[in-house]
């Protein structure tokens, strides 16, 4: 609160003024008069000014500390809600990067396993193929010797056949041999009985003779 002085009236400021002038023109011994002279005339004022201005420094000075503690809870205020934001964003992020790291590590189990299990597939993929591979070759083998004891087998009943028509085609010329044989001896007999009768009957006849076969 501002302190606005008094001030002396016009008539005690003229009377003061022409007192102070009359004491300065009679020379310097004069000096400590005139001091006395406005200690009785401002005085009380300046007791006044001065308790005023005391009581204005304290105030200020009161205000002043107010102010300066005001501000320093504030700035402790500040300092505290900034620390704990700090502390809360480097919690933020260290939980973060805990999640990314966990996340990275599931990544690389998942990956890990996948491969995993890839390869077990190709190698059950490899060992199926490899077997069904040899199946097919035991397959093949089987039905090549199957097919090679076919034709063989064929082969030998084509060749007993072939045998076998050799064989009743000489038996069928030697029967014919035979048969030829048995003509040529039944005409030989029959020849010799037509001569025996002609000849009991005392005429001779030509003989026939039977063509051989």
């Amino acid at each position: 609160m501002a302190v606005t002085p008094t001030k002396p009236n016009a008539e005690t400021s003229g009377a003061a003024d022409a007192m102070l002038a009359a004491a300065a023109a009679q020379g310097p011994e004069t000096a400590v008069g005139v001091d006395k002279i406005r200690d009785l005339l401002f005085g009380n004022q300046m007791q006044d000014y001065d308790r005023r201005f005391s009581k204005l420094e304290e105030r200020f000075s009161q205000r002043f500390k107010d102010v300066e503690a005001d501000t320093a809870r504030n700035l402790s205020a500040f300092e505290s809600n900034a620390k704990k934001q700090v502390e809360s964003l480097s919690a933020q992020l260290r939980e973060e990067k805990d999640q990314r790291v966990d996340a990275d590590k599931g990544i690389e189990r998942t990956l890990r396993d996948q491969n995993e299990n890839l390869e077990k597939r190709l190698r059950a993929i490899s060992d199926q193929l490899a077997n069904f591979e040899r199946e097919i070759g035991d397959r093949v083998t089987r039905e090549v010797q199957s097919l090679r004891d076919e034709i063989k087998r064929k082969h030998d009943d084509t060749h007993q056949t072939f045998e076998k028509m050799f064989a009743e085609l000489s038996n069928v010329k030697t029967d014919r041999n035979l048969l030829a044989g048995l003509f040529v001896e039944v005409a030989r007999c029959l020849n010799q009985d037509v001569a025996v009768k002609t000849n009991g009957n005392g005429a001779t006849a030509p003989a026939r003779g039977w063509p051989a076969a």
